[in-house]
């Protein structure tokens, strides 16, 4: 039995790592990370993590979403430019949205945030069950 959930969970480090090279070698990877936001992705033994740079927000203007394989971060007051959309003669601001799916479920795990201005780490443990939510909360 041990053996089996040692070949899965090599399986998994596999799979993620060819994830990660694809994910940053797409062209709009690169152009997301100028236009919204900064994202890194890398792992420990442990964890799986994901970074944001959040230069000039607070906490409150931060939702972290989960659904199944993906998570999104969603910033309320991007801190670069947006075209102005006009909504009864005032501005509106868009929020900025950045979408990270997962070549796996994650939803079934502990998931932890913690936003330390101006960078917010998301943990996905790799073998800590954790209940499943829509909304993580930030720390």
């Amino acid at each position: 039995m041990q053996d089996k959930l040692h070949e899965v969970q090599m399986n998994e480090v596999k799979i993620f790592d060819d994830w990660v090279k694809k994910f940053f070698l797409n062209p709009e990877t690169s152009i997301l990370d100028h236009q919204l936001f900064t994202i890194d992705i890398y792992e420990s033994n442990d964890e799986y993590m994901v970074e944001a740079i959040l230069e000039n927000h607070d906490a409150k203007d931060i939702k972290i979403c989960l659904r199944d394989n993906e998570i999104s971060i969603l910033v309320d007051k991007p801190h670069k430019p947006f075209q102005k959309l006009l909504r009864k003669d005032k501005a509106v601001t868009p929020p900025a949205q950045r979408k990270i799916s997962f070549p796996f479920s994650i939803c079934a795990r502990r998931i932890t945030a913690e936003f330390t201005q101006p960078l917010l780490v998301i943990r996905i443990h790799k073998y800590s069950p954790g209940r499943a939510t829509d909304d993580i909360r930030i720390e």
